[in-house]
């Protein structure tokens, strides 16, 4: 499934761009058709996946984020009712805009929302974790179904339902089970937004999925009314003096993750206005750090963000050395669980990973409420 197309897709891009370079505006509200007008979406800040125009079809690849300058997947999609184009390199070849699909994964949900396609979902992992009440209640009376864990899919399930698209999170072990799908003609989605180092990078991936939806228009408004708010918010914090020492998560199994300079998550807390201690750590994933380094680190930082915990009480019982650090003696600490669902779903890995413009938003009113003084908390609240 790796194999390494982009040498041939770099072409099919540039014939494109040569043939037309100023892209059209469309922003009707109903979905556009795949014509010859060489529509190109401006992926300006995502860096694992492209999407092209053809005369009469799409292309879409999605980079391996695991080895450099492999594929991971491959895609020619084309109009219904139409021939499919001989093009021989792409993995998987589907008529659009699709009418099925199993979203296995909650920021999936969270774009095709977005996207008002929701009618759209026949299937998702399971609904232990789904916060949108369309999907639950879609899942309770028997329209959507169930098809398992990313882990250990039912794939009997997943081939009654005969999906036109599975999305999945490209993780090798969910990977490895996809070749009985593959054999029997069903295609498969690779969406690795999570491997993104930036918020807005994994909040444009509402274009790669806009794109089997016949949606690149609505996607590309949708993201830019997303940008224009997020670097709006944003430049409130780009010349501010003070910034607060910010800590974050939590211990876990004697070890505790922090988020290296190059994740989302400590971009965010930059971008926000906080200052954070291992920013120069260079990382795109989590440092694993001993209670003690932390303890002896970020003892007096003045905001701890995203801990695992419902309250203070709760984070004490979990480990009584948490109230020795300022933020908590300070009732500093805030976590991104204020829209759960019963069932235990969090908005904020739902619809949260498409609007980092609200994100960002919360945490500068965390840090720095005078900037945003009527800013209510949307996916943040205060540990009580």
């Amino acid at each position: 499934m790796r194999r390494n197309i982009l040498a041939i897709v770099s072409v099919v891009f540039l014939v494109c761009c040569q043939s037309n370079q100023n892209r059209s505006q469309r922003n009707g509200s109903t979905p556009q058709e795949t014509t010859g007008s060489s529509f190109k979406p401006d992926v300006k800040y995502a860096q694992h996946f492209m999407v092209n125009e053809e005369k009469n079809f799409k292309t879409v690849v999605v980079k391996n984020p695991w080895v450099a300058g492999d594929t991971l997947v491959s895609y020619v999609l084309y109009p219904k009712g139409r021939k499919a184009p001989a093009v021989e390199w792409a993995e998987f070849k589907i008529p659009v805009p699709i009418d099925k699909v199993v979203a296995t994964s909650s920021p999936h949900i969270g774009f095709i929302g977005l996207l008002d396609e929701l009618d759209k979902i026949i299937g998702i992992a399971n609904d232990r974790y789904v916060f949108n009440t369309y999907v639950y209640e879609g899942v309770n009376q028997g329209k959507i179904a169930e098809v398992g864990s990313l882990k250990d899919s039912n794939l009997e399930v997943l081939m009654d339902l005969s999906p036109e698209l599975v999305m999945r999170t490209g993780m090798d072990n969910v990977r490895n089970e996809d070749a009985r799908l593959t054999e029997i003609g069903i295609p498969i989605s690779y969406n690795v937004e999570w491997m993104e180092t930036g918020m807005l990078a994994r909040a444009e991936w509402i274009k790669y999925i806009g794109a089997f939806f016949n949606k690149d228009a609505e996607a590309d408004s949708i993201f830019r009314s997303v940008e224009k708010e997020y670097l709006k918010a944003l430049s409130l914090t780009s010349n501010i003096d003070e910034r607060p020492s910010i800590m974050t998560g939590n211990n876990f199994k004697g070890t505790w993750y922090m988020p290296g300079s190059e994740s989302y998550l400590a971009k965010l807390i930059l971008d926000a206005g906080g200052d954070y201690h291992y920013k120069n750590k260079k990382s795109t994933g989590s440092l694993p750090l001993s209670f003690e380094v932390v303890l002896d680190d970020l003892v007096d930082a003045d905001y701890w963000i995203g801990p695992r915990a419902q309250s203070l009480k709760e984070l004490e019982m979990m480990d009584e050395r948490y109230s020795l650090f300022k933020a908590f003696k300070d009732g500093n600490v805030y976590t991104f669980n204020k829209r759960m669902s019963e069932n235990g779903g969090n908005d904020y890995w739902e619809s949260g990973m498409t609007r980092p413009d609200l994100i960002l938003k919360d945490v500068i009113r965390i840090f720095h409420p005078n900037l945003l003084p009527d800013h209510k908390l949307y996916y943040y609240k205060q540990l009580q």
